[in-house]
């Protein structure tokens, strides 16, 4: 007889913790009036803060997509994804010195989307990878 496996066990919430702390990492960042520890260059700022916003929500768009993808269906990460970039810029509206820009929100859901093609990518390589061991051990 096959056991029954729990909708959810212990290694599946381990799976969410990371994107827990990331999400929680963001909206600290956020907070602050000026995120940057000494003030940068105005080229530089202009470059790094998209580059910024894209690799945080790809990273977390990637992490949500780890911990939740075999529970919940996968436009409800993406939803979940872009709605915390929504969040984190009303937030930044009510922090001194910050402001919402729809500019960051476009460059976050840019950010959401590359996060969830490398997870399709990574998820893709490692079936293909695992399937090469398995066939090797024929």
């Amino acid at each position: 007889m096959r056991e029954i496996k729990p909708k959810w066990d212990f290694t599946d919430y381990l799976k969410i913790v990371p994107a827990v702390i990331l999400g929680i990492i963001i909206f600290y960042f956020s907070s602050l009036s000026n995120p940057y520890s000494t003030p940068l260059p105005g080229q530089i700022t202009m470059l790094l803060n998209p580059l910024m916003h894209i690799g945080e929500f790809g990273l977390l768009t990637f992490l949500i997509f780890f911990g939740f993808f075999s529970k919940v269906k996968p436009i409800y990460l993406l939803t979940i994804s872009f709605f915390y970039a929504v969040i984190d810029e009303v937030h930044q509206y009510f922090v001194p010195y910050r402001y919402f820009d729809v500019f960051d929100l476009i460059v976050d859901l840019v950010g959401v989307v590359l996060g969830f093609i490398a997870y399709l990518l990574a998820k893709n390589l490692y079936l293909s990878f695992k399937g090469n061991l398995d066939d090797s051990r024929l």
